[in-house]
């Protein structure tokens, strides 16, 4: 059985359930991708939730397995104790399953230092405190057969603290385009969706964490009264603080909608005629962390599946899959007035507007969920 094309996999897996961020997504995507391309996949999962209740929630299918292990509330402790327990589970079973995908890195310490399983090891984020000794400690073991990051701009962060290079595959988030290809049309996802047909609406979608540009984005509103500015997404806490902002600030052309289900996005999306990631260069992800060279947000990706323009800031991790007057119209970051314009201008300009949604959704195809395992597993071209 070639290395390069494993037909067994476990994805060791530790995200909070059923929360409002992304990573529980991106777990099961990856975990749907590898079932259609033919590897028989199972998910080692710290959870206590029912399984049909799981896929429902996360919209996939039927094709991997669901295998549980304990759970614990506690973010720390949940990722400490569940690699814990997997390596000793996988140690077990070593003979049912060819090769590991983690983002949990006291599993790939584990699996590979100690019980000489082949892991690939998947980065999201840099290494948080605590964690040095053990990439340190894994990095160079031949039983990590491959190190991959959701950008290069992560990817560099890596090899800087000595990962070597020929364990490096780069693979960007991705997007399932079966969920953008029945689309309703833009006057039909409004009725659906409640929202007025004739006024010109600008969406963003996501986490509205400081940092994301949605200060910026009410600064902007305010400056353009004749726009609908749709903010879809949120925790309660940055809804509640965004609404008061937009408020103090006279935006009444302010609608959020807080949290709504991942699989009800892309009607959000199609009910807009633009829209916006307008990301600063403080922007962080959950926890603080600034993160503008190496976030790969997947909402970007549903973003360019929606056959909409797409205004976003011009941050390194943006542009290395965006490019201004292709696929998108990149502004400054942080400039309310660079944002104004770019929003007049795709809002304006039909023929402009159209040619940048038509470049995005071709480049989009590049960037599928079953695309991005085929580079995890190693398939094809790294």
């Amino acid at each position: 059985m070639s290395k390069e094309k494993p037909l067994r996999v476990i994805y060791v897996g530790s995200p909070e359930l059923f929360s409002k961020g992304a990573s529980a997504v991106h777990v099961m995507k990856m975990c749907e991708a590898m079932g259609r391309l033919g590897v028989s996949t199972e998910l080692l999962l710290s959870s206590n939730h029912d399984e049909d209740d799981i896929r429902a929630y996360y919209g996939v299918i039927d094709n991997f397995k669901i295998s549980k292990l304990p759970y614990f509330r506690n973010s720390s402790l949940r990722n400490i104790v569940h690699g814990v327990l997997a390596s000793f589970k996988t140690r077990v079973r070593r003979r049912d399953f060819d090769l590991v995908v983690t983002r949990n890195i006291v599993y790939a310490y584990l699996a590979t230092v100690f019980f000489k399983i082949p892991t690939i090891y998947d980065a999201h984020h840099p290494l948080v405190k605590g964690a040095y000794r053990l990439f340190d400690s894994f990095k160079d073991s031949k039983y990590l057969v491959r190190f991959s990051t959701n950008s290069a701009g992560l990817g560099e962060i890596y090899l800087g603290l000595g990962l070597p290079p020929d364990k490096l595959t780069v693979a960007h988030n991705g997007v399932d385009l079966e969920d953008y290809e029945s689309l309703p049309g833009t006057k039909e996802a409004r009725a659906g969706l409640g929202l007025p047909e004739e006024r010109k609406i600008v969406c963003y979608s996501g986490n509205i964490y400081e940092g994301r540009g949605i200060e910026q984005l009410i600064d902007c509103a305010g400056e353009l009264k004749d726009i609908l500015f749709l903010i879809v997404g949120g925790l309660d806490e940055d809804v509640q603080r965004v609404r008061a902002l937009a408020e103090g600030r006279n935006a009444e052309n302010v609608m959020l909608t807080g949290f709504v289900p991942h699989g009800s996005v892309p009607k959000y999306l199609a009910s807009a005629d633009a829209l916006v990631l307008p990301y600063t260069q403080d922007m962080t992800i959950k926890g603080g962390t600034k993160a503008k060279d190496f976030t790969s947000p997947i909402k970007l990706f549903e973003y360019m599946a929606s056959a909409k323009p797409v205004v976003a800031s011009a941050i390194r991790s943006v542009t290395e899959v965006l490019e201004d007057g292709r696929n998108s119209l990149l502004v400054n970051p942080g400039s309310v007035t660079s944002l104004g314009m770019g929003i007049r201008k795709v809002l304006g300009d039909g023929q402009f507007a159209d040619a940048i949604a038509k470049g995005a959704q071709e480049d989009v195809k590049n960037y599928t969920w079953e695309g991005r395992a085929k580079k995890l597993l190693g398939w094809g071209q790294r």
